[in-house]
């Protein structure tokens, strides 16, 4: 369906011509406003124009009581890019995510118990303990979230926290506030990582206190080490509970392009107040750390992204927007700046002045604005259970041992996760295996696991850390998880212990083999 028909038809379930569209928004804001929608945009989108601005798209939200959400849609704008594309960027420095989940009405993949709790192996795909069930929306899976928690994404300069957490590891941040959290920094490094925000920057890592210091510090880099001024321009926003760790084969020395440039330019307070967009944008792009040369060369990897070229901002242009005050009209450069700087939608639509309040909050239904997941046969009566069953079983007390589901990350899965097409086969669940005999591992719950990988590569790594895994299937049909390496038909798995002469030697394609390698692990922290 052409966007002019489908316009159309949205208007008609309420009623509603473009004549009268343009009318009202005449006689709410004004022909003179950049909210006025001309009689003429049918036309105007034929001929291929651009489409509305942000502030057309405001009125025909309040006019027709629709959410601007789904507006943007129909107009090929789906605000959970942003995150996704915040994501897939390997930040030199740490950064906030924007975990918001915009359209809570698209459908989620989702999964049913396939054995009971107690059946579940230490080790196991997941195929072997889920089954695919009918997809849900996202409102209904957000109502099993317990509490909030903030999401950051480790930078590759970020090693105050290193090895615990690796560069690119996504992690998750508790924000419930510590009870006198000086009273439990000792002279030695805390055993929590704490998520920081000093000056203009912010780190993942150990505190200790030092005399009348507090020391942001590194437990692997004795001389890795940040003083802190608590009360002042640096504050704890939270401790580090969990992570999502990947194990590719990336260097250190990769970058994004455009993150190679550090902003040079003075640092902005910690709590300072946001009073207009120009200030939001000036600080955030300090806090992310790139230049304005930097994010112009990163915005057009987002243009390429997007296959559209008005996603592109030149470096003058990012001055501007900072400095001269210009209005922001095109929706195109809006995403750009929310991915580049790290800001969620919402905060930039407030801060632009943009009336929040006023706007629809209908949803559109699934057939005038398809969503990806959409079940060809929804159930008209969906089970209450969301875990799948009458009684708590595997996924229902999962979830609630990890008391949120970040469905932000769903559609970056495929990256995160280095594999193409992640299905249940290619993630395995490690939650049952108390004994690991690998680092990474302890108190992983999810890894996800290139199953083309089927020979041990040999590796220089200088850590254990950093060395490659692999899941191993033995004989017996049970599964073991490490390092390993294959010579001569001897498959030897490496415990990492204190222990002497502690490996397993198999006969490789006899007693075990190679099932793939992770390149993903879901860990809690502590």
């Amino acid at each position: 369906m052409q966007t002019v028909d489908r316009v159309r038809q949205i208007l008609s379930m309420k009623g509603l011509t473009l004549y009268q569209v343009s009318q009202r928004s005449a006689d709410i804001f004004g022909e003179s406003s950049p909210y006025y929608v001309p009689q003429g945009l049918y036309h105007e989108l034929a001929a291929g124009a651009l489409g509305p601005n942000i502030h057309q798209l405001v009125a025909f939200s309040r006019i027709s009581n629709y959410r601007l959400v789904d507006w943007l849609a129909i107009f090929g704008f789906r605000l959970d890019a942003i995150p996704r594309l915040q994501l897939l960027i390997p930040w030199r420095r740490t950064v906030l995510l924007d975990s918001s989940t915009y359209d809570e009405e698209q459908w989620i993949p989702w999964f049913a118990d396939r054995i009971s709790k107690s059946d579940v192996p230490g080790i196991a795909p997941l195929s072997q303990v889920l089954r695919p069930a009918a997809p849900r929306r996202a409102r209904d899976l957000l109502t099993l979230n317990k509490r909030r928690f903030l999401y950051a994404k480790v930078g590759w300069d970020d090693l105050f926290a290193f090895p615990e957490l690796g560069p690119g590891s996504i992690v998750r941040i508790d924000i419930r506030p510590i009870p006198d959290p000086l009273s439990a920094i000792g002279p030695s490094a805390s055993k929590r990582i704490f998520f920081v925000e000093n000056d203009h920057s912010l780190n993942c890592g150990h505190l200790r206190r030092l005399d009348k210091q507090i020391l942001l510090c590194s437990t692997c880099f004795p001389f890795t080490q940040a003083e802190l001024r608590l009360g002042g321009r640096a504050r704890i926003l939270g401790t580090i509970d969990a992570e999502i760790r990947p194990l590719s084969a990336r260097s250190g020395a990769e970058r994004a392009p455009g993150t190679q440039t550090l902003s040079k330019e003075p640092a902005a307070p910690a709590d300072a107040p946001v009073t207009d967009l120009q200030q939001l944008l000036r600080i955030a792009r300090i806090r992310v750390g790139i230049s304005f040369r930097a994010a112009s060369i990163l915005s057009q990897w987002i243009a390429h992204t997007f296959a559209d070229q008005t996603y592109f901002a030149a470096p003058g242009t990012l001055s501007d927007y900072e400095n001269v005050s210009p209005p922001i009209h095109h929706i195109q450069k809006i995403v750009s700046l929310c991915v580049l700087y790290c800001i969620d939608f919402w905060t930039f639509f407030r801060v632009a002045g943009l009336p929040v309040d006023e706007l629809g909050h209908d949803p559109l239904p699934d057939e005038m604005n398809p969503r990806t997941g959409l079940p060809r046969n929804r159930p008209s009566n969906e089970p209450k259970h969301i875990g799948g069953g009458e009684k708590p079983g595997f996924l229902s007390t999962l979830i609630d041992q990890w008391e949120a589901l970040p469905l932000f990350i769903t559609s970056a899965l495929p990256e995160i996760s280095g594999l193409k097409n992640v299905s249940l086969s290619d993630i395995f669940w490690v939650g049952g295996n108390h004994n690991p005999i690998h680092p990474c591992l302890v108190d992983a719950s999810l890894l996800a696991v290139n199953r083309r990988v089927k020979i041990p590569s040999r590796t220089t790594a200088p850590t254990v850390w950093e060395q490659p895994v692999y899941i191993v299937l033995l004989r017996d049909g049970s599964y073991l998880c490490g390092s390993c390496v294959l010579r001569q038909g001897i498959l030897t798995v490496h415990p990492h212990s204190d222990t002497p002469n502690s490996s397993i030697r198999l006969r490789n394609g006899i007693d075990a083999e190679v099932i793939g390698q992770v390149t993903t692990i879901l860990r809690k922290l502590g």
